[in-house]
């Protein structure tokens, strides 16, 4: 792994648990960047919503469903890919 690579990592691993809708623009391009390059490093993200399931499929606007999405915790989670 390059020092770049490590680095970036290591940021990402600081955002594990924090909620995405609460992220600095810093730590927003650092989830961005690691999220479309998560592959490389055999992990996947995945981002728990504490929305109300039920509430938000009854939205057929993605606008809409996508406030309701904003108004609740969005856990960061990174999971170890699976082969």
């Amino acid at each position: 792994m390059s020092p770049e690579d490590k680095l970036l990592f290591d940021k990402m691993i600081a955002l594990e648990g924090k909620d995405l809708t609460q992220l600095t623009e810093q730590e927003k391009a650092v989830f961005d960047e690691f999220e479309a390059r998560a592959h490389e490093f055999g992990v996947t993200i995945e981002v728990a919503t504490e929305a109300p399931i039920a509430d938000v499929k009854q939205y057929t606007s993605p606008y809409e469903t996508n406030q309701m999405k904003q108004h609740f915790p969005n856990q960061i989670i990174i999971k170890r890919a699976v082969d």
